[in-house]
């Protein structure tokens, strides 16, 4: 996904209507839980809180409806809760080990499994892989990034189950990026469905039909879709039927779900505790490959002193932060968080010391502007405590919130560098790679709004990017994360964690570090 897209996509996904019936919700927790309505077996409820714009996974915009989508539509590679690459439509995932990736790490191939077949019962081919390629590139779908497809050089279909990608250059990512479960989602489409590769308004997407273990059968837009089992799935999926129930209000949807309306419902902190007391309710924690943090302006004053972004990171006490976000999320060091493979555990959150930070300014007061998105509580507790906190130390903050069109926008403040602090964050993808936004080349198209740019950290993102050896990689990704500590074009404050409310009658309901389901064809319901 472009970069810039998936800033937008992540403060939308924070800013959705939060606090509507949250008085309602903590009555429910606390009294006799209502009359049920209960749910048939092998059927599971779940609270959408996005009406999707589309069903198709090259088009979906939202992180959970890239999500659902994996239902229908599968991918290449996809990502088990342990946030491994496991294997979905190949035989296994292509690494120069075992010869899938060629020597100079060019050249790609993905051996397909034999005999999956679409829910209409066609077998799914190499030909279906370059369709949904081609699909991709078509300049009239909207898709919201062609970057990485843009790396291919070539793909070739050189028989039924064998697809060979030819990359441009070496590219240590593309086996986690390219039709995976990663920044994106691009399941695999069927190309017998489609006239062509033109996808907007295809008859496809009223019933959508992938190779996935289930299949669209009615969407009722702005109520819900419902998915039935895909008959020519393997092993056959233990659910008959799963309903996507569109509640874009948060508080109406864990009303829903402790009315036992639904079964799944997505939680935010301050509903957590309440809702593990409720009966027959219990919370599932994932944790999430993002970071929440506070962004320095390095481009222009006064942040753009290193000893004011010190006295900054000195002046903030940390235990403080926390009680803003109610102590339900890790505290952060690292930009890279633990999910991932090469988070560095070494790296601790700057010691608090309001002395140093006096002296780092030298008895001056500066002021700063802090600027955040309207509309997240959390954020906003956020804000008043750094204010607090920095005004001790001789910084005054003035704080300005905008509406979330404005705040990303283009001609907004983070894009055009008008502030001090930001109060944002960042999800990556399957690599680490994604979860890094601090290079020159992202400052210039917007994405690295610190507008931090130092050579020694692009040359080390070069390295990993085509290094053969993983162990090297591993020492660039430890010493990008020591460079940002030491430069401070942000300040972590906390590891994200996704919590879902989950009846007690569902089972094996499980997703990974990118939201996305894991194994969706073991899920299952009793009644009740």
């Amino acid at each position: 996904m472009a970069k810039s897209e998936r800033v937008k996509r992540r403060i939308i996904d924070l800013l959705l209507p939060r606090w509507k019936a949250l008085a309602l919700v903590v009555g429910l927790a606390s009294c006799t839980p209502l009359a049920t309505h209960g749910g048939a077996a092998h059927v599971l409820r779940i609270a959408d809180l996005s009406d999707p714009s589309s069903l198709d996974p090259l088009l979906a915009h939202d992180q959970d409806t890239i999500g659902y989508d994996l239902l229908v539509c599968q991918t290449l590679v996809g990502m088990d809760e342990r946030n491994r690459l496991t294997p979905v439509l190949i035989t296994r995932i292509p690494t120069r080990a075992n010869g899938g990736v060629s020597a100079d790490g060019k050249t790609i191939v993905y051996r397909l499994r034999k005999h999956v077949r679409f829910a209409d019962g066609v077998e799914l081919t190499s030909a279906d892989v370059a369709f949904t390629y081609r699909a991709i590139l078509d300049s009239r779908n909207n898709v919201l990034s062609q970057v990485a497809y843009k790396r291919i050089a070539s793909l070739r279909t050189p028989d039924r189950y064998t697809v060979a990608i030819r990359l441009k250059r070496p590219w240590n990512a593309a086996v986690s990026d390219l039709f995976a479960q990663s920044d994106f989602a691009f399941g695999i489409l069927p190309a017998h469905a489609f006239a062509g590769t033109e996808l907007e308004h295809a008859p496809w997407e009223q019933r959508p039909f992938g190779t996935g273990p289930f299949r669209v059968v009615d969407w009722r837009r702005g109520d819900r879709v419902i998915l039935e089992s895909n008959p020519y799935f393997s092993p056959k999926p233990k659910l008959a039927r799963i309903e996507l129930r569109m509640i874009p209000d948060r508080g109406s949807a864990l009303v829903a779900l402790q009315s036992h309306d639904v079964d799944i419902v997505p939680l935010l902190p301050q509903t957590i505790a309440q809702t593990a007391r409720v009966p027959g309710l219990r919370v599932v924690r994932t944790p999430e490959n993002a970071t929440e943090w506070l962004t320095l302006q390095s481009s222009r004053p006064p942040a753009n002193s290193l000893r004011v972004r010190r006295a900054i990171a000195l002046a903030l006490d940390m235990a403080g932060l926390h009680k803003a976000y109610q102590d339900v999320y890790p505290a952060a060091a690292a930009f890279l968080p633990p999910v991932l493979r090469w988070h560095d555990s070494n790296i601790h959150p700057y010691v608090h010391d309001m002395a140093a930070a006096r002296a780092l300014l030298g008895g001056k007061t500066i002021d700063a502007l802090l600027v955040l998105a309207s509309g997240n509580a959390v954020w906003l507790r956020l804000a008043t405590v750094v204010q607090r906190q920095l005004a001790a130390a001789g910084i005054r903050v003035t704080i300005k919130t905008f509406p979330i069109t404005l705040f990303n926008a283009p001609g907004g403040p983070i894009r055009n560098a008008r502030f001090t602090i930001a109060i944002n964050g960042w999800l990556g993808g399957a690599d680490p790679e994604q979860s890094i936004v601090f290079t020159c080349s992202q400052a210039a198209d917007g994405d690295n709004i610190s507008r931090y740019c130092d050579g020694r950290f692009d040359a080390l993102f070069a390295d990993q990017h085509a290094t053969r050896s993983a162990s090297q990689r591993e020492r660039d990704f430890l010493a990008m994360q020591r460079a940002i500590q030491a430069a401070l074009p942000v300040i972590p404050i906390y590891y994200e964690i996704y919590f879902d409310g989950v009846s007690a009658r569902v089972h094996n309901f499980r997703r990974n570090m990118l939201r996305f389901p894991v194994a969706p064809e073991s899920w299952d319901t009793s009644a009740g």
